[in-house]
């Protein structure tokens, strides 16, 4: 099974989430902050990350340590999302080591896709 880390402050979407990720057959975990995440990862070696980036700044240092911590290892695909991000922010972040970058609202036939694309789930 594909293990997965959820992070996002906001309790209402985590809990719109985890039911739609373990639909699509992933083992979820969630987490509010991404330093609580940085701890979750390196206890349990998640094999996807899927992350609110609305904190451009926390998030680009989550995925610095992400990358940090799996040297020689097989390092999580890390999918991020928010509401509006700037061109800016989707770039930095695919360019510093996310393998996508989602705007919110997604659905499931959406974050499937972009799973499968990522090598996550197959088909």
């Amino acid at each position: 099974m594909v293990r997965c880390l959820l992070i996002d402050e906001n309790a209402e979407e985590r809990g719109r989430l985890l039911p739609l990720l373990s639909e699509l057959g992933l083992e979820c975990e969630a987490r509010a902050k991404a330093e609580e995440g940085i701890h979750f990862c390196h206890a349990n070696k998640p094999d996807v990350i899927i992350m609110e980036a609305s904190a451009h700044r926390a998030t680009k240092e989550f995925l610095r340590l992400v990358r940090y911590q799996g040297q020689g290892l097989k390092s999580p695909v890390v999918i991020l999302y928010s509401d509006k991000p700037s061109l800016d922010d989707v770039g930095e972040s695919i360019l510093a080591g996310a393998a996508d970058y989602l705007v919110r609202p997604f659905d499931g036939k959406l974050m499937r896709f972009k799973l499968e694309q990522a090598g996550v789930l197959t088909h």
